[in-house]
């Protein structure tokens, strides 16, 4: 009888390990568990001229759910907040002393969120000792030499490219939305700020009118203009319609120097502005466009200067609440 029962006591035990073991299976298992994201970004090497890059499609298994995401990507900063998921973030870039951050996302310049530092140089052991699981970055980390050391330094995370296509500007916006939507199955929510975005999209256009426009870019050392493609000029005037002062400018991801003389031959209605100075603030007119060579420009004479939020709108591309707030932008600058 007595061996009878130890024999009871071990095939019970057995039975519970078993268990255990199929149970730990099981939850390693979900935790593997992964989403397929076609990843389409443009890849290039830190170059002076600013030249468009190659286009590269990669698919990439991500974790669902991830639980540690560093983010070099403002947009998806943005959307991030959006779909109240500030509690996966673990780091962001931030620049020196968080002052990258748009006023609308200075809610992650709290310290629990590690600071990688700049987006185009980021901090590197910072990176390593955040552990992402997931990083979603930006075209500012698209080349060999910052891709190679964010691989050395987060290795098991999945790397996401999530900046716009300038040239299908809301699309993309959408598309990359969407991949942060299937990582955190938000597909819904997505769907709906989708639709939100499009209704925007579509009453901005309507008071748009035939104002010549040209987007500066002011700051401490010189000014600078984007062309009617690429980088501002795709959103600008390839998806809004917004007539540009000067066809012939090439686009460029940094702007093209201009001078005084330029801005007075190109002699545009409206000048849309990001004051990137040492001082610059989002009201007023910068310093730099209080010159008597530009005294007779119809913009600055008839006072048509609009001053954009210079983090969100040199940094904060892509996500789908800042479009909806750069619409608005536009669209104040047109009533």
């Amino acid at each position: 009888m007595k061996n009878i029962i130890i024999l009871f006591s071990i095939i019970v035990v057995m039975i519970m390990v078993t268990a255990c073991d199929t149970k730990k299976q099981s939850t390693s298992h979900q935790k593997t568990k992964t989403v397929s994201i076609d990843n389409t970004y443009e890849f290039k090497e830190q170059t002076k001229d600013h030249n468009r890059g190659t286009m590269k499609s990669k698919t990439v298994k991500v974790p669902i759910n991830p639980k540690r995401v560093a983010v070099m990507d403002y947009g998806a900063l943005d959307t991030m907040q959006s779909l109240h998921l500030e509690n996966r973030i673990v780091s962001i870039s931030k620049g020196q002393n968080a002052s990258f951050l748009p006023e609308r996302l200075k809610a992650f310049k709290d310290d629990k969120y590690a600071n990688l530092g700049n987006p185009g140089r980021p901090n590197y052991e910072t990176l390593a000792k955040a552990k992402p699981e997931v990083i979603f970055a930006s075209f500012r980390q698209a080349h060999s030499k910052t891709l190679e050391e964010m691989q050395k330094a987060a290795p098991q995370a999945k790397i996401i490219f999530v900046s716009p296509h300038f040239d299908n500007y809301i699309q993309s916006v959408k598309d990359n939305a969407m991949i942060i939507g299937k990582i955190f199955k938000r597909e819904k929510t997505i769907h709906n700020m989708s639709d939100k975005l499009d209704q925007k999209l579509l009453e901005t256009k309507t008071v748009i009118n035939k104002d010549k426009v040209l987007f500066l870019n002011v700051d401490d050392k010189d000014m600078k203009a984007y062309g009617s493609t690429g980088r501002f000029g795709g959103f600008i005037n390839e998806t809004l319609g917004i007539r540009h002062a000067d066809t012939n400018m090439k686009a460029s991801s940094s702007g093209a120097v201009i001078s005084y003389e330029y801005l007075a031959h190109t002699n545009p209605d409206k000048l849309f502005v990001i004051d990137r100075s040492k001082d610059g603030k989002t009201n007023g007119v910068p310093e730099a466009l209080k010159n008597p060579v530009i005294n007779n420009v119809k913009a600055v004479k008839n006072n048509e200067i609009t001053l954009f939020e210079a983090n969100d709108w040199f940094f904060n591309e892509g996500g789908l609440q800042a479009t909806m707030d750069q619409l608005n932008d536009v669209e104040n600058a047109f009533k």
